[in-house]
C-alpha cells in the first residue's frame, strides 16, 4: 500500500485462518454468515474455498476482513446445537461442587436426568444449550449457600468432600474472563476467608469457612464426617490439624458415650472402601 492511497483489498490468508478458528470453536460458517450479517450462508465461498476451477480468493475487501478479524462468538452466539469447548462448564460445575451443590439438583435446574448430565458435561465438548445453561446456574448459585436452600447437610458434606479429593476449585480461583479459556490458570493466591465467629459454627466448618472451632465443635465435626462421609480418619485428621489415629479414638469415644447414655452408637452409614483399614467390627456390624 503507497503512503496517503487508500487500498479497497488485503491479504485474504488472515481472515480466512481467522474463520476456521471460529468454525473449530463450534460455529457453522452458517451461522457466522448470520452473525455477521452477511446475506446468505454461501457469500464466504469465494473466500474459503473458491468456486468452479478457481480456487480461493487471495484478496479480500477491507471492509469485509474488519468485520470478521474483529469477531469473536459470545456464548449466546452459539446455536443451541453447538459443540463447543468444556472447559468453562466443567469448571463451573467443580466450583458449584466445592460450595457443596449436589450434582443431581445442578441436573435438575438444567432439565436433564443426572446420568446424562455427567456424562454430557464429562466430554470435551457440550452443547451450547448445557453450557448457558451451567452458566446461569453458576452465576445464581455461586455464592449461596445450599444449606439455607434445603440442602441436608450429609449431602453437602459428602460432596464438597468429593470435590476436595478430586482438587476442583472453587469459584475465587476464577473470573469471567478466565473461566472458559482452556489456557487459562486457577489464581491460587486469593486471600482466604478471616476469621469469624457467630452462630452455626461447626456447620459452617464443614462448608469451608475459616471459623474458629472448640474442642466439643471438632468432636461434632468428627462425629459427622465419620458417620456421613466416606473420609478416612486421616483425611479427617488433616481438615482438622490432628492425626488420623486422634480421629479414630475420637470417634470410639464418641460411640462409647452414646452407648453410656442409653443411645443408639452412631455408625458409618455410606459405603467405605476398603482403604479405611480404621474401620471397627462394631463399624461392620452395624452397616450390614
Amino acid at each position: 500500500m503507497n503512503a496517503g492511497q487508500w487500498e479497497p483489498f488485503v491479504d485474504a490468508e488472515p481472515v480466512r485462518e481467522h474463520l476456521r478458528q471460529v468454525n473449530a470453536a463450534g460455529m457453522s460458517y452458517r451461522a457466522i454468515c448470520e452473525r455477521l450479517g452477511f446475506a446468505q450462508d454461501s457469500s464466504l465461498q469465494h473466500l474459503m474455498w473458491g468456486r468452479g476451477e478457481y480456487g480461493p480468493g487471495q484478496q479480500v475487501r477491507r471492509e469485509t476482513a474488519e468485520l470478521v478479524l474483529s469477531y469473536w462468538p459470545s456464548l449466546g452466539d452459539f446455536p443451541d446445537g453447538a459443540r463447543i469447548d468444556a472447559t468453562g462448564t466443567r469448571r463451573r460445575i467443580e466450583a458449584l461442587a466445592v460450595r457443596g451443590w449436589p450434582r443431581h439438583l445442578m441436573a435438575k435446574q438444567v432439565g436433564m436426568t443426572e446420568t446424562h448430565f455427567r456424562k454430557a458435561s464429562g466430554r470435551e465438548r457440550v452443547t451450547a444449550r448445557l453450557a448457558r445453561g451451567v452458566t446461569a446456574l453458576y452465576d445464581a448459585w455461586w455464592d449461596q449457600d445450599p444449606l439455607e436452600h434445603g440442602v441436608p447437610l450429609g449431602s453437602v458434606s459428602r460432596v464438597r468432600a468429593d470435590a476436595a479429593r478430586s482438587g476442583f476449585r472453587s469459584a475465587l480461583a476464577w473470573d469471567d474472563d478466565t473461566i472458559d479459556d482452556p489456557s487459562a490458570v486457577p489464581q491460587t493466591d486469593a486471600a482466604p476467608a478471616g476469621y469469624t465467629e457467630g452462630e452455626n459454627v461447626v456447620a459452617r466448618f464443614l462448608m469451608g469457612e475459616s471459623v474458629i472451632i472448640d474442642n466439643a465443635g471438632r468432636r461434632e465435626v468428627i462425629a459427622h464426617l465419620m458417620e456421613w462421609t466416606q473420609d478416612t480418619p486421616a483425611e479427617i485428621g488433616a481438615r482438622l490439624d490432628m492425626t488420623g489415629d486422634t480421629v479414630s479414638r475420637a470417634w470410639e469415644r464418641i460411640k462409647r458415650k452414646a452407648r453410656d447414655e442409653g443411645r443408639k452408637a452412631p455408625w458409618r452409614r455410606v459405603y467405605v472402601p476398603l482403604r479405611d483399614t480404621d474401620l471397627t467390627r462394631d463399624d461392620m456390624r452395624s452397616a450390614a
